[in-house]
């Protein structure tokens, strides 16, 4: 019980610190994390935030494999407020616009009803 309590205040701080950094550093984070979780083989060549005005919604891109067959484009989002159907719908169009085949998006906050219910409708991306 007091690991789970002292796990849930951690992911608290870390969110809080998250949502207090800039645009920039959060995105860098989102690469790092895909990264460490085995996307795209060593750090040097796996993955990189492009997070600048002009990104046509794309936020990082990520190497699928070691190999670097295919990618994976994201989108960090730093909201307090629900991510809408919206703000997918613009995403799905930057990966058509990348010729993307694969995305992700994530966010320090949660997703609408009708934005989930339009990604899962989406084809497998």
């Amino acid at each position: 019980m007091a690991h789970q309590t002292i796990q849930a205040e951690l992911a608290d701080e870390v969110l809080t610190a998250l949502k207090a950094s800039s645009d920039k550093f959060f995105e860098f984070v989102v690469v790092e994390v895909l990264v460490k979780m085995g996307y795209g083989g060593s750090r040097v060549d796996a993955g990189r935030a492009i997070g600048k005005s002009g990104d046509e919604g794309i936020d990082g891109v990520i190497k699928e494999d070691h190999l670097g067959l295919d990618s994976i484009y994201i989108q960090a989002k730093r909201w307090e407020n629900t991510v809408s159907r919206p703000e997918i719908q613009k995403f799905s169009g930057a990966l058509d616009g990348q010729r993307a085949k694969k995305g992700v998006f994530i966010t320090t906050s949660d997703f609408t009803k009708e934005a989930r219910i339009y990604a899962a409708a989406m084809p497998n991306r």
